[in-house]
C-alpha cells in the first residue's frame, strides 16, 4: 500500500521533477531507486562524480514511505562561481575608486609622501599636488578623495588645460536658461555645484587664465559661485584638490599667476617623487602592470627575465609611470603569447622609438634655463637649496650642513631667491613627520 501510495505520488508529480534542471532521484523503504528524473540520467551519462546531495524522507498521512535526494553538479556549481566572479570584478572595474593600496611602491620618500597625503585627507585642507607629468597626481587625488569624509559623496576632476578658456567658466560654474545664445535649454549645472559635498579635482591648475583665477579665488574665499547668467550667487560646499607640474612660484614673479590665489591653493603641498627617484619600485611597478594587461592583450606573462628588468632600471624615465607603462605594454604585445616571460629582446623592441633617452629636466619647476648667467646660477641655487631640504625631511639645520653653509645664509637664500615655497614645503613635510611620529 505504502509503495502504491508513493507510485501515486511519483506519477503526479513527474511533469514537474522532469521541468526541473536538477537531477532528483526517490527511493522507497528499502533503498531501492523508483524514479529518476532526465536531469539524473544526464548526470550519469557525462560520469559526473563530485556533486552536492540534499536528501529529505517522504511522508503520505505522517507515514514514511519514502525518500527523494537532489543532486547538485559541483562542475555546474564551478562554473556558477567564476560566471559570478568574472561579473564582479568586471563591476569593480566599473565602479571603483582608487584608493591608497593602488599606490604601488615601496621607496621610503613615496612611502612617506602616502602618509603624508593620509593626514591630509583627514582633514577639509585644499591640497595641491605638485610632481612631473605622469607621476601619478590623479591617482593621489582619487585616493585623498577615498580615504576622506567625503568619500561617499562625488569625485569630479577636470583638466584645465583642455577646455578653451571661454568654455572653462561654464564648465566650472554652469548657467541659467537663455543667458547666451546656443545655450542649453535649463540651463547647465556646472562641476561645483555637481560636486556639492563631495571633491572637485582640478587638474593642470597653472594653465588656467588671469580671469579664471579672480573668479576661482571668489569661489574659495566665499564658498560662493556665480553662474553665467545668475543674479544672485550659490552657496556650495566644495573640497579643492589641484594639481600642477607648473612653476607657479616663477610665475607669480612673472605676474602670470595671483599670489593671493596661490596660498589658497597651497595650504597643504605633497610633492610627488619622479620615478627615476625611486627606481628600486621599477620591479613592483613592472609586474603590476603586466597583471593589468595581461587579459587585455591576452597574454599568460607571470615574469620578467632580470636582464630586461636591468634594461628599465638604466633608464631616467622623463615621462614617470606613464611612460614605463607605455614601455611594458609595447613588450606584452611585442612577446609571443605563449610565453610568460618577458624578455630582453621585448623590452629592447618596446624602448626602441619611445624617446627614452631624453634627458629629464632634473630642475622639475624651471626647465627654461636662461642664457644669463647670474639668473642660471641663482635658479641652479634655487634647485640645491630645495633638493637638499627635501632630503633632511624639513630640517634646514641638516640641509646647511649639507650645502656647506650657515644656517643664516641659508635663510638669506632662500630670502633673496625668493624661496618661500620651499621653507614652507619643508615646514609642512617636517610636521607632517612629526604628527606620524
Amino acid at each position: 500500500m505504502k509503495n502504491d501510495n508513493l507510485t501515486n505520488l511519483i506519477k503526479a508529480t513527474i511533469p514537474i521533477t522532469d521541468a526541473l534542471k536538477y537531477a532528483i532521484e526517490i527511493k522507497d523503504l528499502n533503498g531501492d531507486r523508483v524514479y529518476a528524473n532526465s536531469a539524473f540520467n544526464d548526470m550519469r551519462k557525462r560520469g559526473s562524480r563530485e556533486f552536492v546531495v540534499d536528501e529529505n524522507d517522504i511522508y503520505l498521512d505522517d507515514v514514511k514511505v519514502g525518500c527523494i535526494s537532489v543532486y547538485h553538479d559541483m562542475s555546474e556549481i564551478t562554473r556558477l562561481k567564476m560566471e559570478i566572479s568574472r561579473l564582479n570584478k568586471k563591476l569593480r572595474k566599473v565602479e571603483r575608486r582608487y584608493t591608497f593600496a593602488d599606490i604601488i611602491g615601496r621607496d621610503v620618500e613615496l612611502l612617506k609622501v602616502v602618509q603624508t597625503a593620509k593626514i591630509a585627507a583627514a582633514t577639509p585642507a585644499t591640497i595641491m599636488l605638485r610632481g612631473e607629468s605622469g607621476t601619478g597626481k590623479e591617482l593621489f587625488a582619487n585616493a585623498i578623495h577615498g580615504a576622506s569624509k567625503r568619500r561617499t559623496e562625488k569625485f569630479l576632476k577636470i583638466n584645465c588645460n583642455s577646455i578653451p578658456e571661454e568654455l572653462l567658466e561654464s564648465e566650472l560654474f554652469g548657467y541659467k536658461d537663455g543667458s547666451f545664445t546656443g545655450s542649453r535649454r535649463g540651463g547647465k549645472v556646472g562641476l561645483f555645484k555637481e560636486a556639492d559635498g563631495g571633491t572637485l579635482f582640478l587638474d593642470e591648475i597653472g594653465d588656467i587664465s588671469l580671469k579664471m583665477q579672480v573668479k576661482l579665488l571668489r569661489v574659495l574665499q566665499e564658498k560662493e559661485i556665480m553662474p553665467i547668467g545668475a543674479t544672485e550667487p550659490e552657496f556650495v560646499d566644495v573640497r579643492i584638490i589641484c594639481a600642477t607640474n607648473k612653476p607657479l612660484e616663477k610665475m607669480i614673479r612673472k605676474g602670470e599667476f595671483r599670489e593671493d590665489l596661490y596660498y589658497r591653493l597651497n595650504v597643504f603641498p605633497i610633492v610627488i617623487p619622479p620615478l627615476r627617484e625611486r627606481k628600486t619600485d621599477i620591479g613592483i611597478i613592472v609586474m603590476h602592470i603586466i597583471e593589468k594587461y595581461n587579459e587585455f592583450y591576452e597574454r599568460h606573462v607571470s615574469r620578467i627575465d632580470e636582464d630586461a628588468l636591468e634594461l628599465l632600471y638604466e633608464e631616467d624615465w622623463p615621462g614617470n609611470v606613464r611612460e614605463l607603462e607605455n614601455v611594458i605594454s609595447r613588450a606584452l604585445i611585442n612577446s609571443r603569447e605563449d610565453n610568460d616571460v618577458l624578455s630582453r629582446s621585448d623590452i629592447e623592441f618596446a624602448l626602441k622609438g619611445m624617446n627614452v633617452k631624453t634627458e629629464p629636466s632634473r630642475i622639475m619647476y624651471h626647465t627654461d634655463i636662461p642664457d644669463n648667467l647670474n639668473t642660471a646660477i641663482n635658479m641652479f641655487e634655487s634647485f640645491c637649496i630645495r633638493e637638499a631640504i627635501d632630503k633632511c625631511g624639513g630640517d634646514k639645520n641638516k640641509a646647511a650642513n649639507i650645502l656647506g653653509v650657515p644656517i643664516r645664509t641659508l635663510y638669506y637664500k632662500c630670502r633673496k631667491l625668493g624661496l618661500r615655497y620651499a621653507i614652507n614645503c619643508a615646514n609642512a613635510i617636517y610636521c607632517s613627520r612629526k604628527l606620524l611620529k
